[in-house]
């Protein structure tokens, strides 16, 4: 895919009037503009990409954090704004997701500092590093990124600072050999994983253990970019290191979303989903995921045995939809046989 070099934030970066922070307190920089802080009554941050004219492109440090005291700033109004409530400073456990601006090249430190229940991140490829601690006390699980500019990234920045599993869903932005625009998205997960120290008694030395296979998935980089030949080279680890439903979900991305998958990394996924088909409907299953489910069906993966157990638990579970088309694959697939009687 070539990088198509007058792709711009118009094409994708739909963010409404309305959607947007009522109101943002900020600095004017060389660069640009500098985000301070920001009021409003929701958790969910969508900041602008500009104002005044200017591109924003700075998250100040400890911008989000709690007890932050702002030096004399400027403040920006959102007239399209609802203002359906008392407006307060959206920082600390407030936060819950955060779009942020579309040419931001710098997170200050410590910017999220704290923000215990911040989940998600919107962001482009205008960002290659984070501030350090800027993710400090969060439990971030999830990360959207738009590539514009090539494959280079903040992602690693990220994935460094969080042990908890983040699920990267990342959009990559140019054109096909004919010139049409082209748009391609993966969908990786980075497993959970963390580091004790383990002490040798009789020599009196400690060590350090890792536990998980997400440490190895954290080194998937080079020069900012995911190497995906090495993120699929590393299925082993997810299968004799974490559970089967974390092994499910690896499968399933790289095999639904298949972007710089080799031919031999698809057929160790697909044995495994061959072998593993009764985790990975279950999976499926628990999170109500029919386009999952649909999927399987598709690429043909089921078996009468494993599709029996899937039903089964999907009546046990309630499922009412993930049952239906179970059982509508079930009829298509192994259709009860008429009884024939001899006279």
């Amino acid at each position: 895919m070539m990088w198509k070099k007058t792709i711009g934030k118009e094409t994708i970066w739909k963010k409404t009037a309305g959607q947007i922070c009522p109101e943002i307190h900020y600095k004017n920089t060389k660069q640009g503009i500098m985000i301070t802080g920001c009021y409003g009554t929701d958790g969910q941050v969508v900041l602008p990409d500009e104002i005044a004219g200017r591109p924003v492109t700075e998250i100040a440090p400890y911008a989000f954090a709690e007890n932050q005291e702002e030096e004399d700033v400027l403040v920006w109004k959102n007239e399209n704004a609802g203002f359906g409530g008392d407006m307060q400073r959206i920082c600390g456990t407030q936060v819950t997701e955060v779009w942020l601006p579309f040419e931001v090249t710098e997170i200050g430190r410590y910017a999220f500092y704290r923000c215990r229940n911040l989940r998600k991140l919107i962001l482009t490829d205008s960002l290659l590093d984070i501030g350090g601690g800027a993710l400090t006390g969060c439990n971030l699980s999830e990360v959207e990124l738009y590539f514009f500019r090539g494959e280079r990234c903040c992602l690693k920045s990220i994935v460094d600072e969080m042990r908890f599993a983040i699920r990267a869903r990342l959009h990559y932005y140019g054109e096909d050999a004919s010139g049409q625009e082209e748009v391609v998205t993966a969908q990786v997960l980075f497993p959970e994983h963390y580091e004790e120290a383990v002490e040798n008694t009789p020599a009196r030395i400690l060590f350090t253990q890792h536990h998980g296979a997400g440490g190895y998935y954290r080194q998937c980089f080079y020069d900012r970019k995911l190497d995906y030949k090495k993120y699929d080279e590393l299925l082993f680890r997810t299968v004799a290191e974490e559970k089967p439903w974390v092994a499910a979900e690896l499968v399933l991305n790289r095999l639904r979303y298949p972007y710089q998958l080799m031919q031999k990394a698809k057929e160790e996924y697909e044995q495994y989903m061959t072998a593993h088909i009764e985790d990975v409907a279950g999976y499926l299953i628990e999170r109500e995921d029919i386009e999952g489910l649909a999927f399987l069906s598709d690429k043909n993966y089921w078996n009468e045995a494993a599709l029996n157990d899937a039903i089964q638990r999907a009546t046990e579970g309630k499922k009412t939809e993930a049952l239906s088309l179970l059982m509508d694959e079930k009829h298509s697939l192994y259709p009860k046989k008429k009884k024939t009687f001899e006279l």
